[in-house]
């Protein structure tokens, strides 16, 4: 009877931990354009200032910042400054270079790009809540060393 508890209870964990764990090889059908709700911007820690810089945008119609499409459900396109052709970038992400948290109550990748001047940027966005957001992270070394968050609100494109 021992044995048959201690079997049932190793079963009961190691799918429990699986099913936790396991990541879709399909991402959600959903084509969503975004548009920046806030920002904030702060000083790295080791520097002096203690100041937080908060935006909370403008009265013009606001400009999509990013579009997300997912192309063939495993290719996330993200297209950033969609509507100013002078701007515009696009690249891919495939499902296996995202990180995912696809439990029973999200539905949340993120992923991570090099820009130049050393600054890294995290991206994560919310399937279920259609919510991106960035965080730019700059060297102590540069002018503008600091951390920069955008929040995104983002609705489904017709």
């Amino acid at each position: 009877m021992k044995a048959l508890s201690f079997a049932l209870l190793l079963v009961t964990t190691t799918l429990s931990s699986a099913h936790a764990q396991r990541s879709p090889d399909s991402l959600p059908a959903v084509t969503v354009d975004c548009y920046q709700s806030f920002a904030a911007k702060a000083s790295l820690p080791e520097l002096p200032s203690r100041e937080i810089v908060v935006d909370g945008g403008n009265f013009e119609t606001p400009l999509i910042r990013y579009r997300l499409q997912v192309v063939r459900k495993t290719i996330l396109k993200i297209i950033r400054d969609p509507d100013r052709p002078a701007f515009r970038t696009e690249h891919g992400k495939s499902v296996w270079e995202l990180t995912r948290d696809f439990t029973i109550s999200h539905q949340i990748v993120g992923w991570r790009e090099e820009l130049s001047g050393g600054i890294v940027r995290l991206f994560t966005f919310d399937f279920e809540d259609l919510l991106l957001s960035t965080v730019d992270i700059s060297p102590a070394r540069s002018s503008a060393a600091g951390v920069e968050l955008h929040v995104m609100k983002c609705s489904k494109s017709i």
